[in-house]
């Protein structure tokens, strides 16, 4: 349990060091870290020369410069900096050079501080007289750069963003060697240095998840090495603050003392949010919307805004540390909402204030003149909603007269300036409708908010010239629910929908919805990751990132565990947002409530050892980016899962409606608890960081407080009574203090509830579902109090093969002792007598009796079926129905090049199956690349029509190619392969009698969306008459590939028992296989 103020916080203070090695994700390692011995050894320190004594008595701002002789020269290892020596290598940089380049390098001085103790002092333009050797920093277009001897950059000429790092003899004059980092630009050469940094042991989060700088006495550079990165896959790779209260807003105000009318996020935190993005390899910034004017904030505006447009503080930040700056996708011309709502006169509506409207856009174009920035086009209704009147025509004379603005503004300059027009909800059926987007403006394509791509640049497109780009979302608010309190997102289904955009060259434009970030600081920079280079990651590298991930925030020993915990924890988390968690997971079916529950427990588990053999510096970071994230998780499970129980046993009469109603009262005190303890670490460091409500929703936004969802009590101090009409021969007066259940069932016994039969009253005693030898290896009853009594219970099974966990117990009158007992089969006892292809059908039964004179029989049917033969190899069928997953298929034939392939955690199970490569191709039903699945059904459970239903579970993508349909081919043996079209082509928005709201906040996307993105997949169920099944045998089921993109998770084969059984979230677990 965690408790604030607790040991649990002990130790979480600053000042942190963790000893060991650590590299940059994704890059060669370059960073050395030799022993004192291996560096003396390298290059013997004459210790008894006079003046070398003296140096190493100096100051540390004296350096080791004027004391190392040639020997040195035979290392392989270029100083950085040594603690023993009191030393760090010199920075020279170019006076001229741009001044986010100096920024970073006082930055990445900082960071070798950090490491060693040591500081490297920077120098301009040249160095004094007595140093050898220095670390060479500069844009290939600087003058140093150019002035090096011997030193060839010319490959980074004319790129973007990229960098070169190696060792170089005597590159300056009066250098004997020198460590040249340069960049192709200003944000290469800045990416270089925190490249460096990284593998230092300085991680991009030092700051915004507090994870311990690794302390190394000596840090080197391997001189045998270079380290070099081309340009990004992606141009701009971006994070967009949004919906920051109450969290990132609260946080902010407090750590800086905001008023509550003044702006909370300035110039100090902003620097703090630059140099993390630039550390991950980011340079574009959508800015915080809600209630902060990114370009004002700072500026004294009491009698209003300059007359002459100017820059405000966090716009001049931003272009000095290198980052370029945008507006939100419904925020015109570098002036966003707030501003509007300040400033602005009339309304926000085209045809009726053209030239106020014109003339504020025209303030934004000027004040961001001489700033880096990538313009919004285009335009929305006021607060981002559908524009009134709208049309293509309208939208595209908009978008004219900005960018006639831009070309007043800029002049002959306008061809460096980038422009992008996003294509969100409405205006994504603009585009598919035929909307021009000028060729010198990026066509930025959204998400469905859920997370699965709406379009890419279409093929026909593929030569716009300024390209095209994603906006995507961790974090969202709206329709059909706000997801903003934690990290619910599956990287393997991040990895896939990046890596269509990619695939269609959408790479001018990645940016990422963080929401207030924590804690989403692992998505993000996945994201990132795949942004800056996706070819280092490719298909099934999600455990290798995390891998790289868990070792350089929390060292070597952790790093396996860590990683498998987040792996799951995305699989898991990925299955439902935790805002529209309820009664979601059956309490009746497959234990699928205890499987959830126990996974998210389990993780929970683990995640505490690793945090308790934790050094007590790395503790405070483990907490945040994992502990709290599984142990928040676990908890809002168990609280629903405890509010269902406790209206599921009210109605059963079951006096354990009150402990589960104290357990859910107990989990949303806890849900407050683990909130407050990550408040409370570091000195409230991160105070209302986690203030995000996210409990008892009552629409799709969220509540103001957390609420806990209605609980039901029972009276405990009432004996269970039969209830009316009174069934034939009962007892009269009797009443029950023992509450009988089964599994599937949702009646009780003794008694009638209404629903203990389908003619809900004067029912038998309950039937188990017919178990057989490859089905559920058990089902369950519970025992449980009915009334104010202690009580005692015996179980006896009539035949030898049946087998109970244990037959006998107390159950005390509380409701907090309740027993479930596992009814299973030793089938190697059951006295089968088969001929020849026909079933062998049996029952057993269990009696039930208690001191209260409760009598109940359970029945329990089994069925053998004939076995499969011992050279079938499959899927078999089991309790009525055979469930598989995609993966495990048992051939996977491949077609023109193209075949499936295993996305691993992607889901809600396991993994998907996709076809790749990920192409336009679209492939006649039945010729594509075909995946088999061989399975064994019985027959038995088959209706008398023969009627079976196939449902195929897909991930809940888009028709993400304009005016093209995702599609798949589904085959039983040789019957005709079906054509299945499963994204429906109508647009919600179209559909008739839809109230204003949903129209309004959904836009184009498919009729099925609401429910697709709230389940996180799409069922797609086929019915089939399958004639001579009843006899039992070998099937194919057969998947034909036809258009990429289509994600296909599990199949199910109904026979009759998925449907039998009713609801469950997740479905039936997969069959046996043999």
């Amino acid at each position: 349990m965690y408790i604030a103020q607790s040991a649990l916080l002990a130790g979480l203070g600053v000042g942190f060091t963790l000893v060991g090695q650590v590299l940059a994700l994704g890059e060669e390692k370059v960073i050395i870290f030799p022993s004192l011995e291996e560096l003396e050894t390298a290059a013997p320190l004459d210790t008894h020369d006079d003046s070398r004594q003296l140096t190493f008595q100096a100051s540390a701002h004296e350096g080791l410069e004027d004391i190392i002789t040639t020997d040195i020269d035979k290392r392989d290892q270029f100083l950085i900096a040594s603690a023993h020596h009191k030393h760090a290598t010199p920075l020279l940089l170019d006076s001229s050079d741009d001044q986010a380049i100096h920024v970073a390098a006082q930055t990445f001085a900082d960071d070798v501080h950090k490491v060693t103790g040591q500081r490297p002092r920077l120098y301009n333009d040249t160095l004094p007289h007595h140093i050898e050797r220095a670390l060479v920093v500069g844009s290939v277009g600087s003058e140093l750069v150019k002035g090096l001897k011997g030193v060839k950059r010319d490959d980074l000429e004319d790129k973007w963003e990229s960098y070169e790092i190696g060792w170089e003899d005597q590159p300056v004059k009066g250098l004997k060697e020198g460590l040249v980092i340069t960049g192709s630009d200003r944000r290469g050469t800045i990416y270089a240095l925190y490249t460096l940094s990284e593998q230092m042991g300085v991680s991009p989060w030092v700051y915004w998840a507090d994870t311990p700088v690794r302390h190394n006495p000596i840090v080197a550079f391997d001189k045998t090495k270079r380290l070099s990165h081309g340009e990004p896959t992606v141009k701009y790779r971006g994070l967009f603050i949004n919906d920051e209260h109450p969290a990132l807003w609260g946080w902010a105000q407090q750590t800086w003392g905001r008023k509550p009318w003044e702006p909370a996020f300035q110039v100090e935190m902003y620097e703090k949010w630059f140099e993390m993005m630039l550390r991950l390899k980011a340079n574009y910034h959508w800015p915080a919307m809600w209630a902060s004017m990114f370009d004002v904030d700072g500026l004294d505006t009491s009698d209003g805004l300059p007359k002459n447009p100017t820059p405000g503080p966090n716009q001049v930040l931003a272009n000095r540390m290198g980052v370029v700056m945008g507006t939100s996708h419904h925020e015109p011309m570098s002036r966003n909402k707030p501003e509007w709502d300040s400033y602005g006169e009339g309304a926000w509506d085209w045809d009726k204030n053209k030239d106020t409207l014109t003339d504020f856009w025209r303030y934004g174009a000027e004040r961001a003149k001489g700033m880096e920035t990538l313009f919004t086009m285009g335009m929305r209704g006021d607060g981002d909603e559908p524009l009134s009147g709208a049309s293509n025509e309208l939208v595209q004379n908009i978008t004219h007269t900005q960018q006639g603005l831009l070309k007043d503004v800029y002049g002959d300059n306008l061809n460096g300036v980038s422009q992008m027009w996003c294509m969100y909800k409405e205006v994504a059926g603009y585009y598919m409708n035929g909307l021009e987007v000028p060729d010198d403006v990026t066509v930025l394509f959204a998400d469905d908010n859920y997370g699965n791509l709406m379009s890419v640049l279409p093929s026909d497109r593929q030569d716009h010239k300024a390209g095209a780009g994603i906006y995507y979302h961790v974090d969202y608010v709206g329709l059909p629910r706000d997801y903003k309190w934690t990290n619910t997102i599956n990287l393997a289904k991040t990895w896939e929908q990046m890596n269509i955009a990619r695939a269609f060259n959408t790479t001018s434009i990645w940016i990422l919805n963080v929401g207030s970030l924590k804690p989403l600081e692992l998505p993000t920079e996945h994201f990132l990751a795949l942004a800056y280079d996706s070819d280092a990651w490719p298909r099934n590298s999600v455990q290798k990132f995390l891998t790289h991930w868990a070792e350089r925030e929390f060292g070597q020993e952790v790093k396996d565990e860590v990683a498998d915990i987040m792996y799951k924890y995305s699989l898991y988390a990925g299955r439902a947002k935790v805002e529209l968690l309820g009664d979601t997971f059956s309490l009746l079916n497959y234990e699928e409530a205890e499987r959830v529950l126990d996974g998210w427990l389990e993780l929970t588990h683990r995640a505490e050892k690793v945090y308790e053999h934790l050094p007590k510096h790395a503790k405070a970071s483990f907490f945040q980016q994992v502990l709290m994230l599984c142990a928040g998780q676990a908890n809002i499970n168990k609280l629903h899962i405890a509010v269902a129980r406790s209206h599921l046993y009210a109605f059963q009469a079951r006096t354990a409606a009150n402990t589960f109603a104290k357990e859910a009262i107990d989990a949303f005190y806890q849900d407050a608890n683990i909130t407050e303890t990550f408040h409370s670490l570091l000195n409230r460091k991160w105070d209302h960081m986690w203030d995000q409500t996210h409990i008892n929703y009552y629409g799709p936004l969220e509540p103001i407080r957390d609420s806990l969802p209605p609980v039901k009590f029972v009276n405990p101090y009432q004996a269970s009574r039969p209830g009316i009409p009174i069934k034939e021969h009962a007892l009269p007066g009797y009443v029950a203090y023992v509450r009988v259940t089964v599994e599937n069932q949702v009646g009780a016994w003794p008694g009638d509830t209404g629903e203990n039969c389908p003619g809900k009253f004067k029912c038998p005693d309950p039937t188990l579902l017919t178990m057989d030898p490859y089905g559920a290896k058990r089902r369950w009853i519970d025992i449980g109090s009915g009334g104010p009594k202690d009580t005692k219970f015996k179980l006896k099974a009539d035949e030898e093969w049946l087998k109970l966990s244990q037959d006998r117990g107390n159950i005390k009158w509380d409701g907090t002792e309740d027993v479930r007992v596992y009814v299973s089969v030793d089938w190697d006892k059951v006295p089968v007598k088969l001929r020849s292809n026909e079933a062998y059908l049996a029952e057993g039964h269990v009696h039930l009796t208690s001191n209260d004179l409760t009598n109940v029989t359970i029945t329990v049917p089994i069925v053998v079926p004939p076995s499969p033969p011992e050279d079938f190899h499959g899927h078999v069928q089991g309790d009525g129905y055979v469930v598989l997953e995609a993966a495990h298929f048992t051939r996977n034939s491949s077609a023109e090049g193209y075949a499936y392939e295993e996305i691993e955690g992607y889901g809600r199970t396991l993994s998907g199956v996709e076809m790749f490569p990920v192409t336009t191709q679209n492939f006649t039903a039945g010729e594509g690349p075909r995946l088999e699945y061989d399975i064994w059904t019985h027959g038995d459970s088959l209706d008398e029509e023969n009627d079976i239903e196939i449902t195929v579970q897909i991930g809940p993508t888009n028709n993400f190619l304009v005016g093209k349909e995702l599609a798949f081919g589904l085959q039983i043996d040789d019957q005709p392969v079906q054509e299945i079209h499963p994204i429906p082509t109508k647009f919600l928005q179209d559909v008739e009698g839809l109230d204003p709201f949903t129209k309004a906040a959904t836009g184009a996307v498919p009729s099925d969306w609401l429910q697709a993105v709230s389940t996180e997949n799409r069922n797609v169920t086929i019915p089939y008459k399958v004639d001579g099944w009843e006899k039992g045998g070998k099937h194919t089921i057969s998947l034909y590939g036809m258009t990429t993109g289509m994600i296909i998770e599990r199949i199910w084969v109904d026979v009759g028992g998925i449907k039998e059984r009713g609801y469950s979230y997740l479905g039936p677990p997969e069959s046996v296989r043999i």
